[in-house]
């Protein structure tokens, strides 16, 4: 009979209470083992409510137990210490995102995992979304060809956390504290990095090339906790994108993508609450994909079911892999210091 893989949960929360530990709790192979939070009180009822036996408020207690997997549920500024710990203690380990509060910590993240010759994935969840994983069979078949152009637009309701409120809207029973979104030192920004980074993410995986270059504008103007971001961004294919994210009032709907790609061979469109995947070919021909076949609906477990199947044996997948989430931290500086400046930000490969 197979070990049990042991999971641990550090800095558990909100978010980890909807999607983390249910994922975990779901898998009849995943042993929770311990949660760790700077709350104890809310480590322990998480504990209570998912059997965990053990619990701490200090996440190097629970490391010490040396499990398998680890889920780092931190706010940024904690990422780079908790995640480090974690691969040196001889685990797989998922991040949630933002990465990093700057690039530098988000290269030592990925550098640490090599060194320890463990998996690192970072929360992007929504390549596992059919209608992505349509898009990127779609383009890796050569549909699309060439990349030119891609536009792209995310709208979430992230606004009432970004202006201090404390309800992500996740599901669970436990708010968010304010300064996870609301102080830059703590989140690493507003909707450039909380939102953006899903979408820059989900680009260079789509398209499979670095963004090189950036200019941005963000609203309020030059804020720190930016409500909207806009940015007119370059491949290093020469390729261009245009790419925005809004943080919309609290209301109950997903999160609402919609892209349009423009290719040699082709072009795409999506658009995640329709369930809609369009291609039409440079012929004219089109081929429309809807439904269960096109779905935006968003798994909100898959990256820890992700971590699961690497611990199993499973190869990272490239669309929650640190080395893109890294780029995309570096991204996210550049499209800070280009809404600050007003200048175009070369983007360098580390």
């Amino acid at each position: 009979m197979t070990a049990p893989i042991r999971a641990a949960v550090v800095s558990a929360g909100a978010w980890s209470q909807s999607s983390h530990l249910p994922a975990l709790q779901a898998d009849a192979d995943v042993e929770i083992m311990g949660i760790s939070s700077p709350d104890e009180r809310m480590a322990r009822a998480l504990a209570d409510e998912f059997s965990a036996p053990f619990v701490s408020a200090d996440f190097r207690e629970l490391l010490a137990l040396e499990p398998d997997i680890v889920v780092v549920s931190s706010p940024p500024v904690a990422h780079e210490e908790q995640v480090v710990a974690a691969l040196e203690a001889g685990a797989h380990v998922l991040v949630e995102k933002p990465f990093a509060l700057d690039g530098a910590a988000a290269a030592r993240m990925r550098d640490a995992a090599i060194r320890c010759g463990k998996v690192l994935l970072v929360g992007f969840g929504w390549p596992a979304a059919p209608c992505f994983s349509r898009a990127k069979a779609l383009i890796d078949a050569g549909e699309i060809g060439r990349i030119e152009h891609l536009t792209m637009h995310l709208a979430v309701n992230t606004r009432a956390l970004l202006e201090g409120g404390n309800d992500g809207g996740w599901g669970g029973k436990i708010s968010s504290g304010t300064a996870t979104y609301t102080d830059r030192k703590i989140s690493g920004g507003g909707s450039a990095a909380v939102t953006m980074s899903h979408e820059l993410g989900m680009v260079e995986w789509l398209v499979g090339e670095p963004i090189t270059a950036v200019g941005a504008s963000t609203y309020p103007p030059k804020s720190e906790i930016d409500l909207h971001t806009s940015v007119n961004a370059t491949f290093a294919g020469g390729g261009s994108a245009a790419i925005s994210a809004a943080s919309t009032h609290t209301y109950i709907a997903r999160p609402q993508w919609h892209m349009a790609l423009y290719g040699q061979q082709g072009q795409l469109w999506l658009d995640s609450v329709a369930d809609h995947v369009r291609l039409v070919r440079a012929n004219g021909e089109v081929v429309v994909y809807d439904g269960a076949d096109a779905s935006g609906e968003y798994d909100p477990g898959a990256p820890t079911k992700a971590l699961i199947a690497c611990a199993r044996g499973a190869a990272a997948p490239t669309g929650l892999a640190a080395d893109l989430a890294a780029h995309v931290v570096a991204v996210t500086d550049a499209i800070y210091e280009s809404a600050q400046t007003g200048q175009t930000m070369k983007v360098e490969a580390d």
